[in-house]
């Protein structure tokens, strides 16, 4: 996608012309959009350090910054289906010190109760 396409599909959005989008890392910074209800990370951010892999605080922070701003509340789910995945989302958390947010998503009707309990 070119910047400009970049830059009409988040016009949309921002005027509700679009409700979802899906994206990389790329929209994980730089953009104010203060309607976002729920970011789902389809993948744990991860960066390299001296050839370790580990989980990336920063940029899952920036990814989860998209909701709940400007005082609103929101909803961030992190999507993933292997152990290591699961071992840097915990590394994501316990930097954070937010262990006690992390919540087992159990189906759709779990997320349903979730998202009304932010109205």
């Amino acid at each position: 996608m070119s910047y400009e396409e970049r830059d009409e599909m988040m016009q949309k959005f921002r005027n509700c012309e679009v409700n979802v989008i899906i994206t990389t890392n790329m929209l994980a910074r730089g953009i104010d959009v203060p309607e976002v209800e729920i970011v789902i990370n389809f993948d744990v951010p991860t960066l390299s350090v001296k050839g370790n892999k580990m989980g990336d605080p920063e940029s899952y922070l920036h990814r989860i910054g998209r909701t709940g701003r400007f005082g609103s509340k929101g909803i961030a789910i992190t999507v993933y289906d292997r152990d290591e995945d699961k071992k840097y989302l915990d590394e994501i958390m316990e930097h954070y010190a937010m262990q006690s947010k992390l919540k087992v998503l159990n189906g759709p009707e779990h997320l349903k109760e979730l998202y009304e309990q932010l109205a």
